[in-house]
């Protein structure tokens, strides 16, 4: 069959809609029409998450919507999932099962068309996903995600992701730098630094170094455009990350930080290298130093182990430091993990238990957060779409802070001097300033 019409959808992080954004640009590139997933196409290609195992049946089920659905057309199942369950992905009736190190030749099996028996291509997967597949157009975005570090070499007793994204590498520096050029000339005024283990970069090059060199440069050169990170454990705040982000002008002050859980006895079965304590240092230390500085945490409800009182410690800890909002995951074995198969599981109904007291928790720091700005003013950029369930314009300040305005479409990806007024829809309603150009 000829293929011409082809679409795509990402399950999972920011990482492999990356990767999604740079397989658009190669279909192009190799002239083929990208569609949206819910219409028509010729070819289906789904790059699934397998980070928890509820994650697994989310990328399972799509793939047998898009299976059912289109029964005439390409399937092309690529990502973790695939990866590391290549056999599973085939029973579903795919045509390509492509592991991440071979994403690259998605467009060269497109071309081919359908062989069929189903496909299989994984290649060594220590390698991850080659620094060669980059995403370089806009596909209608605000801002950029930027992926620039590679795999993982922590293994964490719940994380199966290095087998699925291979061990730690680093994108050079000065090739860093010819893609900040590029992104700046095609228009982006925010970049989201992205990896699996972001805060990782540096290490392997030579000579090694860290991420604090790359925001130093970032700052240096004065770019047109705010810079963020996507997300760093606690231990790799260090004192002169904080000191950068006290005065930067480019690089926004925010942090999301993984903490997983707030007891030391837990984070050492999950095989984490910080303790509650020095978490509660570095959230102070930041709260302290740099002006309006928003946290936001990943905690995980329900590990093997964790009872109440365990639970209580990583409740407490949340709740008396100056965090800005929670991600809140139920703990979902993950085949093959150490977890996985440890005897003290904790029962579903405890975990929701938990995960409802959590989410109680993130509200009442999130209105907390936005209060405090109520009166102030932000630099707010606008997103290219309204919001679905308000029809208001949507975007994000500096800080990360979801804030809303009314407006024309002529507002969509501007940075806007925005007055916050009060409470809506989850994050702060806003005005434009006095004297801004509308």
């Amino acid at each position: 069959m000829s293929v011409r019409k082809v679409a795509i959808t990402t399950l999972g992080c920011k990482s492999n809609q990356y990767d999604s954004s740079a397989l658009e640009d190669a279909l192009r590139a190799a002239s083929f029409e990208v569609a949206p997933f819910n219409g028509p196409a010729d070819a289906y290609i789904i790059n699934t998450c397998t980070v928890t195992g509820r994650t697994d049946t989310q990328s399972r089920q799509v793939i047998r919507k898009a299976r059912k659905e289109n029964p005439g057309a390409l399937v092309v199942v690529t990502g973790c999932y695939a990866q590391v369950s290549p056999e599973e992905v085939k029973s579903l009736g795919v045509d390509f099962v492509v592991g991440n190190p071979e994403k690259e030749r998605i467009v060269e099996y497109l071309i081919g068309g359908r062989q069929g028996a189903a496909i299989e291509d994984l290649g060594q997967w220590q390698e991850g996903t080659p620094w060669t597949l980059r995403a370089r157009s806009s596909s209608g975005r605000t801002r950029a995600n930027m992926k620039i570090q590679e795999g993982c070499g922590r293994a964490c007793s719940y994380c199966i992701i290095p087998r699925a994204r291979g061990l730690s590498k680093s994108l050079p520096l000065n090739e860093i730098e010819r893609e900040f050029d590029f992104l700046v000339e095609a228009g982006y005024k925010e970049v989201v630094l992205t990896g699996i283990h972001l805060g990782a970069w540096g290490a392997d090059l030579s000579p090694s170094t860290d991420i604090t060199a790359l925001l130093e440069l970032i700052e240096k050169k004065d770019y047109p455009c705010r810079f963020r990170l996507s997300s760093l454990d606690p231990d790799e705040v260090t004192e002169r990350l904080v000191e950068i982000l006290k005065d930067a002008k480019r690089v926004c002050n925010h942090l999301h930080l993984c903490l997983q859980s707030g007891d030391d006895g837990i984070i050492r079965r999950m095989r984490r290298p910080y303790t509650r304590g020095l978490f509660a240092e570095k959230v102070e230390r930041l709260v302290a130093s740099v002006p309006e500085v928003s946290i936001g945490v990943d905690v995980i409800a329900g590990f093997p182990g964790e009872g109440d009182a365990e639970f209580e410690n990583t409740f407490s800890l949340l709740s008396n430091l100056p965090v800005a909002y929670l991600h809140i995951f139920p703990f979902s074995a993950r085949r093959g993990t150490p977890a996985a198969s440890s005897r003290d599981q904790v029962e579903p109904g405890t975990i929701k238990e938990r995960c409802s007291r959590l989410h109680e928790l993130d509200r009442a720091k999130r209105d907390a957060f936005h209060q405090s700005f109520f009166g102030k003013r932000a630099s707010v950029l606008i997103e290219s779409g309204r919001d679905r369930r308000s029809g208001l314009l949507a975007g994000r300040a500096r800080n990360y802070m979801r804030v809303f305005i009314d407006g024309g479409d002529g507002l969509k990806k501007r940075l806007l001097d925005v007055e916050l007024l009060e409470a809506a829809h989850g994050g702060v309603m806003g005005a434009v300033a006095a004297g801004e150009e509308v």
